[in-house]
């Protein structure tokens, strides 16, 4: 994973240092809907398997992108996103006594590194394209569910979290507008190639919706 990260940061910085070799550059910021998959594969326990509820995050990246004729680009991208989801559990004591719950999010903070196609079929002001790649994510750290216990607070599961697969890889899926060759909207689906977690009981994985908008600053430093 170390190399795939070096790799994109070189690629974009060469980029910047030689603008000649790419044809657009910028940032994108928005939000992210994610979810995880718990699937057991204890008889006993299969009937809790599935999605949990969706939590939103936020995705922030690097781009450069590449033209190769009037239809296709390559956009390699770098940069944060906050994947996770929410738990709605209730913990009762043997007593009947519900545990309190501070904050029921499971928060999941990646560096991704993003390698995309994009087809744009029609070269207007305003150009519909569509964006088809892979999307590697390496976990830098999490958050678990917070519980008040005897007047402090713990967090859930870590054990389990800290078992988690450092790098997963999963697919990109989107649809975007482009306006005047500067401003951007991107809507992508990523769904999940590899999991997060496979135990002999317990196999996880995620998914990730994004909506975000993007400036190609060499676009506006030129105009």
């Amino acid at each position: 994973m170390k190399k795939i990260v070096l790799f994109g940061f070189i690629l974009l910085a060469s980029g910047f240092v030689n603008a000649q070799i790419i044809d657009n550059y910028g940032l994108r910021f928005g939000t992210g809907l994610s979810n995880q998959y718990w699937d057991y594969k204890n008889g006993a326990l299969s009937t809790l398997s599935g999605w949990n509820d969706n939590k939103i995050g936020i995705i922030g990246q690097l781009y450069a992108e590449k033209n190769f004729g009037k239809y296709f680009s390559f956009r390699p991208a770098i940069g944060y996103l906050q994947k996770g989801y929410i738990d709605d559990i209730t913990l009762i004591f043997p007593n009947g006594e519900e545990l309190a719950i501070n904050d029921n999010r499971v928060i999941l903070h990646d560096l991704s590194l993003d390698l995309s196609l994009k087809i744009t079929p029609l070269d207007k002001i305003l150009k519909p394209y569509i964006l088809l790649g892979l999307r590697g994510d390496y976990l830098l750290d999490y958050r678990s569910i917070i519980v008040d216990f005897q007047g402090k607070s713990h967090e859930l599961n870590t054990s389990l979290y800290n078992s988690f697969n450092k790098f997963t890889l999963g697919g990109i899926i989107g649809v975007g507008l482009l306006y005047n060759d500067m401003i951007f909207m991107d809507l992508e689906y990523n769904p999940a190639i590899t999991k997060n977690l496979e135990l002999s009981f317990l196999s996880i994985n995620d998914k990730f919706f994004s909506l975000t908008l993007g400036l190609n600053i060499n676009q506006l430093i030129k105009d």
